[in-house]
Formats: structure tokens, C-alpha cells, sequence
């Protein structure tokens, strides 16, 4: 369907971005299978959103889980699972469910990459591969990654860096690298979404340390010294609270 075509139900069905139409068109909801262009579309709307980071947190509470599992089932490099968890892989709901999982998702899609046997037509969709591998060594390391599937992908990471010169895949090269300026960089990124997750969520309390901070019960994404911080953080907090599944 293109924008100017189909029924006017499916137009606004495809306008209306929320949580349920990106897991429907990731194929986690019902019978409804893959869609790549519609979730394509809806994604460059959600990037206009106001709301978007709430849509993108209510998705990672009630479907992280079940995109990881489409994610795994499938074996190439570039697929709508990882589109999705590269759109949400900033998010204190991912940082929390990746630091859990009993593999390392950066392993496989390092593996993934090094291996692949052609790279994607369409240059977007290969730096959105490298962001995510970008941001999933920041969040699980270099060391995930084996040796030989290092050895394999920085040749093409090199080539790729030098017909593209895009930042995502500069970024990513740097860090199997090794390079110490990216790592620095890395490392605030890593500290950045997990800040909810260790440090006290009210405005001005710098407060960390998990074993002595209040969790709140029903995202499990945000951290508290006492009640009474978490009870004034409420109303900044609530737009991105939603009951998580995992």
C-alpha cells in the first residue's frame, strides 16, 4: 500500500503509531505476519512523535521478550526484529532485560555481520546494523565479541567506513578497535541507559547503589532512596512507567 492508496481504515490504521500497530507489524501480535514497509513508515512518524518516547517504552514492557525471540529465531544481519530493538536499544527497559538474558545479543549480531555474505542495497539499513552493534557494545562490550568474528568484520567495517563515511559506522569501527577516545565514549553511553537503573530517579539526588535503592515495582526501570523521592518523581516518571512482562 502505498500513502495514497488502500482503504481509508488501513491509512489510519498505519498513521495511528502505538505500541500494539509496531509489535502487529513486527509480526509478535495474533496472525499478522511481517511487515517491513509499513513498520518502516510508522517508524519515520514515530521519529516526529512528541510522544516517543513513551510509544517505544510501553513497546519494550510488553513486548521486548517476544521481539528478542523473533530477533534469535531469525540469522541475518539485517531483519525487522533488530530494526525494532536498534530503535529501543537506548531504553532502561532494554538495558535491564539485556543484563539478564543468557546470551549476549551482541555476540550474535557481531557474528551475524561477520559472517553475512552480502551487505544491504539500501545504505540506511546498513548503518542502522552498525548502530546497533554500535550501541550493544557499549552495553555488553567488546569482549563479547570472539576474535575471529573481530577479525572477520573489520575489514568490512573499514570498507564500509571508507564508501559511506557515516558516523554510526565510524563508531562502531572505533570500538572494536579499540580506539581509547570511543571507548570513553562508550562507556558514558552504557552509564547513560542505565542511570534509571542504579541512581535515584528524583530530580537532584544523585543517590546510586542497587542493593539499598527501592525499585519501582511496576516498570522495574526506575530506582528510589525512599518512598517519599519516589512518590515526587511520579509525575515525570509515569510516562514512561508501564507493567513489564520480564
Amino acid at each position: 500500500m502505498s500513502w495514497v492508496s488502500g482503504t481509508q481504515a488501513d491509512l489510519q490504521a498505519l498513521l495511528n503509531v502505538t505500541a500494539d500497530s509496531l509489535a502487529g507489524y513486527c509480526g509478535l501480535t495474533g496472525d499478522q505476519q511481517e511487515n517491513p514497509v509499513f513498520l518502516e513508515r510508522q517508524l519515520g512518524l514515530l521519529q516526529r512523535n512528541p510522544s516517543q518516547n513513551t510509544i517505544n517504552s510501553e513497546f519494550c514492557a510488553k513486548y521486548l521478550p517476544a521481539v528478542v525471540d523473533a530477533y534469535n529465531a531469525q540469522d541475518t544481519a539485517f531483519s525487522v526484529p533488530m530494526r525494532m530493538l536498534n530503535v529501543i536499544a537506548y531504553l532502561p527497559y532494554f538495558a535491564r532485560f539485556i543484563s539478564t538474558a543468557q546470551t549476549s545479543i551482541c555476540k550474535i549480531q557481531a557474528r551475524r555481520m561477520a559472517t553475512a555474505s552480502s551487505t544491504p542495497a539500501d545504505p540506511t539499513y546498513l548503518v542502522e546494523m552498525c548502530q546497533f552493534l554500535s550501541t550493544l557494545l557499549a552495553l555488553q562490550d567488546t569482549n563479547s565479541v570472539s576474535e575471529e568474528d573481530k577479525q572477520a568484520l573489520l575489514p568490512k567495517l573499514r570498507e564500509w567506513n571508507r564508501k559511506y563515511q557515516r558516523q554510526q559506522i565510524t563508531r562502531c569501527l572505533k570500538q572494536l578497535e579499540g580506539d581509547p577516545e570511543t571507548t570513553v565514549m562508550a562507556n558514558i553511553l552504557k552509564l547513560h541507559c542505565e542511570k534509571s537503573l542504579n541512581e535515584c530517579g528524583f530530580n537532584g539526588c544523585e543517590k546510586s547503589g542497587t542493593s539499598k535503592l527501592l525499585q519501582c515495582a511496576r516498570c522495574k526501570t526506575a530506582v528510589y532512596c525512599n518512598r517519599d523521592h519516589q512518590k515526587k518523581s511520579w509525575s515525570s516518571h509515569k510516562a514512561t512507567c508501564f507493567p513489564a512482562v520480564f
